[in-house]
């Protein structure tokens, strides 16, 4: 592709600026706040945040303001719910993958618990900031829903794509660009990946229909969530909108970005029921 070869032939320039960008950019802490708990005594819904610094919630100051505690906020009118965050800072497709396999059969509170309902991943922008190839990652990410679906039998797994690094305020041109349209390849190859998941659990849910001896199962659902992340001011750039929306670090989501995506999950989670 024409941005690969671009970005082949910028590689010095974007490794300074990449190196730069780590150096100055704040590292901000991850939110206080309870990582685990249930809104009453009976939750008809139990929910896993599987993911990131995003998904840990680094930019607030507690989890009441991040994805989980807004997430809760939304779904809490429809029900009791039970809720769960594993996340992490620096955390990649394969980190996580290594922390699922780690914990496997164990008492660990909130990975050793044997069903979710849902599940919903942030992961990636770690990946696409190192040298790891799509296809490697494409694998990595098949190989991690393939896991969790297998381990916790949720109905809907909701996979956050990579936000959009190309009008992210703490990257200099030309590497805002250059990950950006890296952002970009890799969100078109994960939305395949999930349309053909989600065919096959469409498949499977058919012929486990058509088989009256069997009791038919529920299959779980993939979606892409992508964040709601469009400039209401047409008198400014993208990246100046995002300065705005982001954190201090212009890195990680602000407020209003956790209560948008946390607003968006809980109306896909609706639309499934």
């Amino acid at each position: 592709m024409l941005h690969q070869g671009i970005s082949i032939m910028l590689a010095p320039v974007l490794l300074l600026q990449g190196l730069n960008v780590r150096r100055t950019t704040p590292k901000l802490a991850e939110p206080e706040g309870e990582r685990l708990g249930q809104t009453g005594t009976n939750p008809e819904l139990s929910v896993l945040i599987l993911g990131d610094s995003a998904a840990a919630g680094v930019g607030v100051a507690n989890q009441d303001q991040a994805l989980l505690g807004q997430v809760v906020h939304y779904l809490r009118p429809h029900g009791h719910l039970k809720y769960g965050l594993f996340a992490k800072t620096g955390a990649t497709t394969s980190t996580t993958l290594e922390s699922l396999n780690d914990h496997i059969n164990c008492s660990h509170p909130i990975l050793g618990q044997g069903h979710f309902d849902i599940i919903i991943t942030s992961l990636g922008v770690n990946d696409i900031t190192s040298s790891l190839s799509c296809d490697k990652w494409l694998q990595q990410q098949a190989q991690l829903l393939t896991l969790i679906t297998e381990r916790y039998t949720p109905k809907l797994i909701l996979v956050t794509a990579i936000p959009p690094l190309g009008s992210f305020p703490a990257l200099p041109n030309p590497l805002r660009w250059s990950l950006g349209q890296r952002a970009k390849h890799f969100n078109h190859k994960l939305q395949q990946l999930l349309l053909m998941l989600d065919q096959q659990a469409l498949d499977q849910q058919q012929i486990d229909q058509q088989q009256i001896d069997k009791q038919s199962k529920a299959q779980t659902r993939f979606t892409l969530i992508n964040l709601p992340l469009e400039n209401p001011q047409q008198d400014s750039s993208m990246v100046d909108f995002m300065r705005q929306v982001m954190a201090t670090d212009g890195f990680h989501p602000g407020p209003q970005i956790y209560t948008a995506w946390a607003k968006l999950i809980a109306e896909q989670i609706q639309l499934r029921k």
